[in-house]
C-alpha cells in the first residue's frame, strides 16, 4: 500500500472528509501541547479596570538590548549587520539579543535572511 492512497475516501462524501480532516488536526493539535485552554473568566474581575497600555523601555533591561532600541529609534529599520557595524557588536551576539527583542515583542522583523529588516513595533495593544 502506498503511503498517500488518494482513491481512499472517493465513497465519501465531502461533509465526511472535511469531518475526518478536522479530527485528524484537532488530534494533531491536541498531542503538540499547542492546545492551551483558557481559564474560566473570574466574575469578580469583570469589573476591574482594563490592563494599561505597557511601556516597551519597562520589558528590556539589558544595556546592550537597550542600545539596539536606541538605534532602532532613531535609524527606524535596520539589518542586523548594520546594527552590529554601528554598535561594535559581533554577529552572534546581534542575534541573540534581537531574538530577546522580538521574543519580549519590543522588535519586529520584515524580510528574511540578508534582506531582513527589524524595526521596533509601534503597536502594544495585543499585550
Amino acid at each position: 500500500m502506498p503511503l498517500l492512497d488518494t482513491t481512499r475516501f472517493d465513497h465519501l462524501g465531502e461533509s465526511e472528509v472535511l469531518q475526518r480532516i478536522g479530527a485528524l488536526l484537532a488530534t494533531a493539535i491536541a498531542r503538540s501541547g499547542r492546545l492551551q485552554t483558557r481559564p474560566a473568566p473570574n466574575p469578580q474581575c469583570a469589573s476591574a479596570q482594563p490592563a494599561l497600555p505597557v511601556d516597551p523601555w519597562e520589558l528590556v533591561n539589558d544595556p546592550l538590548e537597550q542600545q539596539l532600541m536606541r538605534y532602532l529609534t532613531l535609524t527606524g529599520s535596520a539589518s542586523p549587520r548594520e546594527l552590529g557595524s554601528a554598535l561594535g557588536l559581533n554577529r552572534r551576539t546581534v542575534a541573540r539579543k534581537l531574538a530577546r527583542l522580538r521574543a519580549t515583542g519590543v522588535c519586529e522583523v520584515a524580510g528574511k535572511t540578508r534582506a531582513a529588516r527589524y524595526r521596533l513595533r509601534a503597536e502594544f495593544g495585543g499585550n
